[in-house]
């Protein structure tokens, strides 16, 4: 009895899926990437693109001088919703680490380069804590240096939410102090004592609760052409970008797509250029 690939089994369906992601990004897949991937043999392989033929017919063509299936223009995706970012650590650089697959690392291909940002985080011991007071409604003492101050000192605080800006961690909470809810940047925290239980705190975060819907489009008095390179860039339709975020994460929103502040008073320089 012959091989055949059941589209039921999650292993099959990983095999089909790696055959259309291959065939998508690196535009060519052949038998024995599929038998080295899977550890399968040629024959189940066999059965393995003859189904997957099956379910997106025209997609591949075989090349008898290449013996090789190639992924053909109007190849459309059934199984595979792999990122570009996905496709360049496993077809380009697979000893490095890209964008948005977690910590960056250097690439160690001439293929591809991203920026590797200085690391804007905690220890690991005070995110630890400052993860568990989260988690568990308690209060935490951080020794906290203001980027607004001179001040470097040890703040007592409740916090309740992580959020992340797009390039470092906040948590936000209730400030003892202040007696006000804050975000506090994770990388600023020198160090951080051991969550205490303590009384839930008695206001509500509206800021957090509540969500609002961003709306943005390119500036008018740019050029008919420069107005439609935005739309493109920021991926919008009808020329307008709707974002539906946290109002206490509008600022870092509105940091991500360069704009200025509400006020519209510039920010201060943090750094200065050396070389």
């Amino acid at each position: 009895m012959g091989n055949t690939t059941n589209t039921e089994q999650w292993a099959a369906m990983e095999r089909l899926r790696f055959i259309e992601r291959a065939a998508w990004w690196r535009g060519v897949v052949q038998r024995q990437d599929v038998s080295d991937v899977f550890g399968i043999g040629a024959a189940q392989v066999s059965a393995d693109f003859q189904k997957y033929l099956e379910m997106n017919p025209g997609s591949l063509a075989y090349s008898l001088n290449r013996k090789r299936y190639e992924g053909q223009p109007g190849m459309v995706r059934m199984l595979d919703s792999s990122t570009l970012e996905e496709a360049v650590a496993q077809f380009i650089d697979r000893a490095g680490r890209p964008p948005g697959t977690g910590r960056m690392e250097a690439p160690g291909s001439n293929q591809v380069d991203w920026l590797v940002l200085p690391d804007r985080r905690a220890g690991a011991a005070v995110e630890r804590r400052i993860f568990q007071a989260v988690l568990h409604g308690m209060a935490v003492e951080v020794l906290y240096a203001s980027a607004h101050g001179k001040s470097r000192k040890w703040r007592r605080m409740i916090p309740h939410a992580l959020a992340w800006s797009g390039h470092r961690w906040h948590a936000r909470a209730w400030c003892l102090e202040n007696q006000a809810y804050q975000d506090f940047v994770l990388g600023r925290m020198e160090d951080a004592g051991w969550p205490e239980a303590v009384e839930p705190v008695p206001v509500r975060d509206e800021a957090w609760d509540t969500f609002q819907t961003v709306e943005r489009r390119p500036h008018p008095e740019l050029e008919e052409e420069r107005q439609v390179a935005v739309a493109l860039e920021y991926g919008m339709e009808k020329r307008r970008l709707k974002v539906r975020v946290r109002q206490a994460m509008v600022q870092y929103l509105e940091t991500a797509l360069g704009l200025v502040p509400a006020d519209g008073k510039p920010l201060p320089p943090r750094l200065e250029r050396v070389r």
